[in-house]
């Protein structure tokens, strides 16, 4: 009867606290060769306690030094213990064997998708084509037609972003043709990117990209404006996800915990009308 009632009282907790689960999720990116910098990432991030975490990508230099990935490991070898970690791979992995072994967990994918916390994530490889008819195209397509009553929301992760006011060239892949009208289509969330060494929240038809490079890697300035800019730091920082029932609250924080950004990530349903073109 006492087991009956305490789990009653606790599951009462769960709705009106409006937390799914118990943790929370980090994402960011873009380490490669600093460190010092990396460490105080880790640092920062540990003081939270996350329970999953994704990287955007460029976690390394270079993806084919077996050195550069054992002291990734060291630097994140207590987050590995004690989190749910999730690559996406960047250019500066250079497809390398390494990656996976390092990431068993993804079983050898370059791309894929499962849920946590009420949310479906979908990771793809922006390197690879995803051009329609492309296997990692259809691959998507299927994932995002899917539908689950128990999923509120779909976070999209990869490594080149749509937008960027610099650090690359806007859309250097080519890609937000072919991605944006899916996402509009079907109901995605939010987008996460990475290879841009700073960070950089855009709006476009009700959906946040993110831009989330500070992880370690040298820092970079904006070379361009957009009329779609909502936040712009350059720091090294992380974002941290704390699900809710109805929305996902978002804070960024630098390696000292200052609040950089905060916002929500909605849910979502489609079809969606049409938004205006990108300027």
């Amino acid at each position: 009867m006492i087991r009956k009632l305490l789990f009653s009282f606790l599951a009462c907790f769960v709705l009106l606290s409006g937390r799914l689960f118990a943790g929370d999720i980090v994402i960011f990116g873009d380490s490669q060769l600093n460190e010092d910098a990396q460490r105080s990432v880790v640092q920062a991030i540990l003081k939270v306690k996350p329970a999953i975490i994704f990287r955007v990508g460029d976690i390394v230099d270079n993806g084919n030094d077996p050195q550069q990935w054992e002291t990734f490991k060291n630097i994140n070898s207590e987050l590995l213990k004690t989190t749910e970690y999730f690559p996406a791979k960047g250019n500066h992995e250079n497809r390398s064997r390494f990656y996976f072994d390092t990431f068993p967990n993804i079983n050898y994918k370059e791309w894929y998708a499962f849920d946590r916390e009420g949310i479906h994530f979908i990771v793809l490889d922006s390197s690879s084509d995803l051009q329609p008819g492309s296997p990692q195209y259809t691959w998507l397509l299927k994932v995002l037609k899917r539908k689950n009553r128990e999923v509120k929301f779909k976070i999209v992760i990869f490594h080149h972003p749509i937008f960027t006011l610099g650090g690359g060239n806007q859309d250097e892949k080519i890609i937000g043709p072919i991605l944006i009208p899916l996402f509009k289509k079907y109901g995605v969330s939010a987008v996460f990117s990475g290879h841009s060494h700073n960070y950089q929240r855009f709006l476009y038809a009700g959906i946040p990209y993110v831009v989330t490079g500070g992880g370690g890697a040298t820092l970079q300035d904006f070379v361009r404006d957009s009329v779609y800019i909502q936040s712009f730091s350059k720091a090294y920082h992380f974002c941290l996800i704390t699900p809710g029932k109805d929305v996902l609250k978002v804070k960024v924080f630098d390696v000292n915990l200052r609040l950089l950004d905060e916002f929500e990530i909605l849910p979502r349903s489609f079809p969606l009308d049409e938004s205006p073109a990108i300027q």
